[in-house]
């Protein structure tokens, strides 16, 4: 492939990866800090989660939604109703090394479905902001 093709071929996959990954902000956090995530998804169709991709390897990824705020797992998570923006927040107090990871927030939309022999079903369609929050000691 000749140089310029290849220039412009990655300059094509980075404009494009910006645009489906959008800016990631790195956030630095100490033990017992407590912070506030901004997410830029406005509600227009569903309910909100964030979600935490996490920096550990025996860590599994979490999903933080309204129906689970009452989990003790959840307890030092809450969201913040942000009205300029239209989103939620995720305020966490007492931050610990479990926390860290890249955090991101999502709309929720339930779809119903029906086919072409009447079978109702239902499924979730994502829709992602374009920040992420990667926080790191």
């Amino acid at each position: 492939m000749e140089r310029s093709n290849l220039i412009a071929l990655m300059y094509v996959l980075l404009i494009s990866q910006n645009i489906i990954y959008g800016a990631e902000v790195e956030m630095k956090v100490r033990p017992g800090d407590n912070i506030t995530l901004y997410c830029d998804r406005s509600v227009t169709h569903g309910f909100f989660v964030w979600i935490r991709n996490c920096s550990h390897e025996n860590q599994p990824s979490l999903v933080i939604d309204y129906k689970k705020w009452d989990l003790e797992i959840f307890q030092r998570y809450s969201s913040v109703h942000n009205r300029s923006s239209n989103s939620h927040d995720l305020h966490i107090t007492n931050i610990s090394v479990s926390d860290l990871g890249l955090y991101y927030c999502a709309e929720i939309e339930i779809k119903v479905n029906k086919d072409e022999k009447g079978i109702i079903s239902s499924s979730e369609v994502y829709y992602y902001g374009n920040r992420t929050t990667h926080l790191s000691k």
